[in-house]
């Protein structure tokens, strides 16, 4: 519950606000009621630490629903959902500063980022399981940097012993005030050192990367979501909580704080750390464990109700798909084998080509959420594969799914659907029997189902 007198209390971050919040909120409502003309603004999205449940409740008589962005935890909401992507966030640590009935989407799965990651990390990550090493290495403090922690950092690196073979990529913005200073700097590097500014794709230079000396703000979910390992430079105060986090997961190296006299020597152990390839393999994979970059999609599906549909599968759902099979929660594994991701992901690349094989993703709005596939037998058999997000199991999409199937059955022409089923999978044999297949033989440690389609023998 919210208290009267935390309501009348301004938050710690008021000041950034540059005026006062009510009157903010008059210019707000008129705004909006000029643009709504009259109507309910469906959503709307506030993400301002000088806000909170003043301002949000004024503004409430224009909208149908309201989402806060937030990851502080220091004041109060009027909201209908509250986003906090920080990394071992709690819904205790939002206690008494929400409205009853209030949404919360908590941690890195709901990180908001460019769909360009999520499209590269099956790509990222099946790169990464043959990498050999330390080769190519990212530096990207943000696009200011108005205290050259970037300067530092090179200045750091040229004590630190490095493979021979290492290159330095350095990405600043265009207005970064100590931009000249760097280049300079980096020019008389021994290592060979670029420096790249306003970058525009920075997905692929993070998958072409080995190791990122980064800054822990909102850009480390886009590290973990292709599995790119880091050594982790808080830049500001509310970053020590992410890279501690990172650090307690197993995610990223912490060389300390980088105006601390000992971070060339953090810098250094790090540095010999990242080297080894078996750690940096445990690195990446714990950071692609955190985020997988479909967070935009979970939010928007918790803000909109928007019915199932099915795509074609493409190269970027195999890494997805292979994290759905082997979740110990999913109740639509088919059996109990440990499929490494590179095998899998060769199979998948193959299996994209392949004539007998259909696969299709269920989307709900921008969220892939499940998986279907027919492995053809002949010109009149195929054999059904399902498998949902845990996320969403429970929610009745399985039928979608096994409704997909039928539907392309038909579109093939085929007169059976077949199933193998593990006999403790007891969510999967019902769902089955309540679409139509009947159970067959045992074969091998699997039970069979099948369906055949009206007309057919």
């Amino acid at each position: 519950m919210l208290d009267d007198d935390d309501r009348n209390d301004d938050p710690p971050h008021a000041a950034w606000l540059g005026g006062d919040w009510a009157e903010d909120s008059r210019d707000s409502l008129d705004a909006l009621t000029e643009h709504a003309v009259g109507a309910e603004v469906d959503c709307l999205v506030v993400d301002h630490y000088a806000l909170d449940a003043r301002w949000e409740k004024a503004l409430r008589p224009v909208c149908k629903r309201l989402m806060v962005i937030d990851d502080l935890a220091d004041r109060p909401h009027d909201c209908d959902l509250l986003l906090d992507q920080s990394l071992g966030r709690e819904g205790a640590d939002y206690a008494g500063l929400l409205p009853p009935g209030a949404t919360t989407l908590l941690g890195p799965r709901y990180a908001l980022l460019r769909p360009e990651f999520a499209h590269l990390r099956a790509e990222s990550l099946a790169r990464r399981e043959q990498a050999g090493g330390l080769r190519k290495l990212l530096v990207t403090m943000g696009g200011v940097d108005k205290d050259n922690t970037t300067g530092k950092v090179l200045e750091a690196l040229t004590g630190c012993a490095l493979p021979d073979e290492v290159e330095i990529t350095v990405v600043m913005g265009p207005h970064a005030p100590w931009l000249d200073k760097v280049r300079a700097q980096a020019a008389a590097m021994k290592i060979p050192t670029e420096v790249l500014v306003g970058v525009s794709d920075m997905a692929n230079l993070m998958v072409e990367s080995d190791l990122a000396i980064g800054a822990g703000g909102a850009t480390t979910w886009e590290r973990c979501c292709v599995g790119l390992p880091s050594i982790i430079v808080a830049t500001a105060a509310n970053q020590a909580g992410i890279a501690e986090a990172m650090v307690e997961a197993g995610a990223s190296l912490d060389p300390g704080p980088v105006s601390a006299e000992a971070f060339t020597q953090g810098l250094k152990r790090a540095l010999t750390d990242a080297q080894d390839p078996a750690r940096l393999a445990a690195l990446s994979e714990a950071a692609a464990g955190i985020c997988d970059g479909d967070g935009g999609g979970r939010v928007l599906a918790r803000l909109m109700s928007a019915p199932p549909i099915f795509r074609v599968a493409v190269r970027a759902d195999s890494r997805r798909i292979w994290e759905w099979r082997q979740s110990t929660n999913s109740a639509f594994r088919m059996c109990r084998e440990e499929t490494s991701y590179k095998t899998h992901d060769d199979w998948f690349l193959s299996a994209l080509d392949a004539p007998e094989r259909v696969i299709r993703i269920l989307m709900l709005g921008d969220f892939p959420c499940g998986y279907l596939r027919l492995d053809r037998a002949g010109s009149t058999h195929a054999r059904v594969s399902v498998c949902l997000s845990p996320e969403v199991q429970g929610r009745g999409l399985g039928h979608e799914l096994l409704a997909e199937a039928k539907k392309l059955g038909r579109t093939l022409s085929l007169e059976r659907l077949d199933a193998e089923i593990h006999p403790d999978n007891t969510a999967s044999r019902r769902l089955f029997v309540s679409a139509g297949y009947e159970q067959g033989l045992v074969s091998e440690e699997f039970l069979t189902f099948h369906r055949n389609f009206e007309g057919a023998s």
